[in-house]
């Protein structure tokens, strides 16, 4: 079972000394993003190679939304200065358009439109129950900083299960479990670090003699993932009325906030809680820039397929020279070397060189950490191929 102060004390004994992606060599050299983040990006007031972040389309520059966004500072200035649930008076007609747009990219009934990814997780949560009455919680151990740190809320059992492995939460789910008491089963959609996918399917055949529900964080799935676009759930085929997720409009979409698409009834219950009524809406720019990244993502499926051809050409490239990779359909690629030396000098040197990727210790990352590359739709076959050479030689 889950115990809150023997994790957290485990979560910051396992913390100290560790050297971060904004900390330890970020510390000695500080990277100071001087543009917007693209295929080349200026920082310390020099332009680089960039091969981090999670704009995979480079959206968050794009004219269209740059318009948009502007359009609609100037008509309902940053935001309506309170809550949405607590007054009634946050109701703008911009934040309602995003919600339907939402509803109609991921083809459901209705969405809910929070200021936060981070928050998603704690207002999903807390609908859930509202209406399924939830007796147990299961966690993936690897999930994301944003899962476990609305563990201390939900006031129910919590247990863990080893990472993207069903058969162990077949097993907890056996063990822990009462007769007639409804399981959740809690996961990212994609891991952040090695883009490793829930195995979804997998998890709706173990939940469903329990009846239980499961909660996707697909945060970095959607926009990315599946024939439409909708993430992790699209990818695998699965339309379940059992399956729940939240995503952020800060990584494909370019724009900022976060959505949770579903039924009438569970949307109405995100609108009752907490969230709603104690959050500020996203500035204005961010949904008005949301609904038009929406519709680009729809509009242009060549955005998509050259995501996944410069990405098929970095993987085969990085496994070409030798380095372990994890197989998934993601643009996101990691590996671990050694020593956590041996990667920060191929970090560091690289830097020099004019290219920045990832060095980060992260959810999921291990001990060591990883070095981390991520690809983007606007990455030209010349840059990704100068990474591979650049990276050759400092191997």
């Amino acid at each position: 079972m889950f115990n809150r102060r023997n994790f957290m004390s485990g979560m910051a004994a396992g913390l100290v000394g560790v050297k971060w992606g904004v900390r330890g060599f970020f510390d000695q050299v500080r990277y100071v993003m001087q543009s917007p983040p693209g295929a080349e990006t200026v920082f310390n007031g020099k332009r680089y190679l960039y091969f981090g972040g999670t704009g995979y389309y480079c959206l968050i520059h794009n004219p269209v939304m740059r318009k948009a966004a502007d359009e609609a500072l100037e008509k309902y200035g940053m935001h309506p200065s309170t809550s949405r649930g607590a007054t009634g008076y946050g109701n703008m007609p911009l934040w309602m358009d995003v919600e339907k747009k939402t509803a109609e990219y991921y083809g459901v009934e209705d969405s809910f439109y929070i200021p936060s990814g981070y928050l998603s997780n704690v207002a999903g949560y807390q609908a859930l129950d509202s209406i399924y009455k939830i007796d147990a919680v299961f966690v993936d151990e690897d999930s994301h900083y944003s899962v476990i740190d609305f563990i201390p809320v939900i006031g129910k059992p919590v247990y863990t299960f080893a990472h993207r492995d069903p058969e162990d939460l077949k097993k907890k789910l056996q063990q822990q479990l009462k007769p007639g008491q409804t399981p959740l089963v809690v996961s990212d959609g994609v891991f952040p670090t090695f883009a490793g996918l829930a195995p979804l399917p997998a998890y709706l055949e173990v939940t469903e003699p329990y009846g239980g529900y499961i909660w996707l964080d697909d945060s970095h799935g959607v926009g990315v993932l599946g024939p439409n676009g909708r993430g992790t759930a699209d990818h695998f085929g699965v339309k379940s009325d059992r399956v729940f997720f939240g995503g952020t409009f800060s990584k494909a979409f370019g724009s900022h906030g976060a959505h949770i698409p579903g039924n009438g009834k569970f949307i109405q219950a995100l609108h009752d809680g907490h969230v709603a009524h104690g959050a500020t809406p996203s500035p204005s720019p961010a949904a008005a820039s949301a609904i038009v990244a929406m519709d680009l993502l729809r509009n242009h499926p060549e955005m998509k397929a050259q995501l996944w051809k410069n990405a098929k050409m970095m993987k085969s490239g990085l496994r070409q020279l030798g380095f372990n990779l994890q197989d998934t359909p993601h643009p996101v690629t990691a590996w671990v070397l050694k020593t956590e030396e041996e990667m920060d000098r191929i970090q560091q040197e690289l830097f020099k060189r004019g290219i920045a990727i990832q060095r980060l210790h992260y959810a999921g990352s291990g001990s060591l950490g990883a070095l981390r590359v991520v690809v983007f739709s606007t990455h030209t076959p010349e840059q990704i191929n100068r990474l591979l050479d650049e990276l050759k030689k400092v191997v």
